[in-house]
C-alpha cells in the first residue's frame, strides 16, 4: 500500500489504530498528541473490519485525531501500512472537528459485502462478538464436558470448542498483526508477544509432546519455549481437523490443551485490548 500524499498531516483513527485498540501499540512510541475527534461520514463493517465512508456526510464518525512526533511522521505511516492491505483500504483526507485536515483510511469498495451502515458512530474492537461472547461459550462447553463419555459426545464437543477457539485466535492475529498474511504466519507472531510468554508460564506447568498424523513430526509444549508451544497447540488443531478418529487419550490432550490455551489467550486479550491504554 502506498504512503498518503501528505504524511505530515495528523491521522484520523476510527478503528484498529485508536488508543486502546489492537494496533495502537504499533505507533504509540511515535505519537506526540491524541485528541478526540469527529468527521463527517459513516461506518460500515466487512468481516468485522471497520470501513470509513466519507461520501455520507450527514452523520459524524467518532475517532481519535493522532499527531505524530515531528520528523517521525513518515515512519509512523509506514508502520500503519504494514498491516493495511491495499485490497481493504485506500488513503484519503477528511476534515476532523470542523477544522483539521487529516489523513484517513477509507474503505475500498466499502459498499461491497459490508451491509448497511453501522447504527453506532463509534467502532470498538472490545465489542467483537467472538471476543465478547465466543470465549464465554467455549468456557461453558469446557465446564459441561469435563468427563469422557464412551459415546464420544464429550470429546466431539471439546474438539469443536478447540477449533472454534483457534478461529477466534486467528481473528485476533489478523486484526493485530496483518490483515492479509496466511493464518499460520500470523499465528507465529503470538510467540513474540509479552503477554503470551507470560501467560504460557502461568498456565502451563509441564512439558508434553504430540506428533503430526502424517509424518510423525514431533511438537513439544514447553512453558519456556513460546515458539514451539504455539506450534504444539496449532498441531493439536490440525490433528483434530484432519484425523477425526479418536481414543480416550485424545480426550485428555484436547481437554488439557483447550483449558491452557483458553486461559492463555484470555490473558493475552486482557493485556492487549481490554487493559490497553
Amino acid at each position: 500500500m502506498k504512503m498518503p500524499e501528505d504524511f505530515v498531516l495528523p491521522f484520523f483513527a476510527y478503528g484498529l489504530f485508536k488508543p486502546g485498540q489492537l494496533c495502537f501499540e504499533r505507533i504509540k512510541d511515535l505519537v506526540s498528541k491524541v485528541e478526540d475527534g469527529y468527521a463527517g461520514g459513516s461506518l460500515r463493517e466487512r468481516d468485522g473490519i471497520p470501513l470509513f465512508n466519507n461520501s455520507q456526510g450527514y452523520s459524524r464518525v467518532k475517532g481519535s485525531l493522532i499527531y505524530f512526533i515531528k520528523d517521525r511522521e513518515e515512519e509512523a505511516y509506514k508502520r500503519i501500512i504494514e498491516i493495511e492491505p491495499e485490497e481493504i483500504y485506500r488513503w484519503g483526507k477528511v476534515i476532523v472537528n470542523d477544522q483539521s485536515n487529516s489523513n484517513v483510511l477509507l474503505g475500498k469498495r466499502e459498499l461491497r459485502g459490508s451491509g448497511s451502515p453501522m447504527e453506532s458512530n463509534e467502532w470498538d474492537g472490545r465489542e467483537d462478538p467472538l471476543f465478547k461472547y465466543g470465549l464465554r461459550e467455549i468456557e461453558a462447553i469446557l465446564k459441561e464436558n469435563s468427563k469422557f463419555e464412551w459415546d464420544y459426545s464429550t470429546l466431539f464437543r471439546l474438539q469443536m470448542a478447540y477449533i472454534f477457539l483457534w478461529t477466534i485466535i486467528e481473528r485476533y492475529a489478523g486484526l493485530r498483526y496483518h490483515l492479509g498474511d496466511k493464518p499460520t504466519k500470523k499465528i507465529s507472531y503470538l510467540a513474540g508477544e509479552k503477554s503470551f510468554i507470560e501467560g504460557l508460564k502461568i498456565h502451563v506447568k509441564s512439558e508434553r509432546t504430540v506428533y503430526r498424523t502424517t509424518d510423525l513430526r514431533k511438537y513439544i509444549l514447553n512453558p519456556e519455549d513460546p515458539k514451539n508451544s504455539v506450534e504444539y497447540y496449532y498441531q493439536i488443531r490440525s490433528n483434530t481437523v484432519h484425523r477425526g478418529k479418536a481414543v480416550v487419550r485424545d480426550f485428555d490432550i484436547i481437554k488439557d490443551s483447550l483449558t491452557e490455551l483458553l486461559a492463555i489467550f484470555k490473558y493475552v486479550l486482557d493485556n492487549t485490548l481490554y487493559l490497553a491504554k
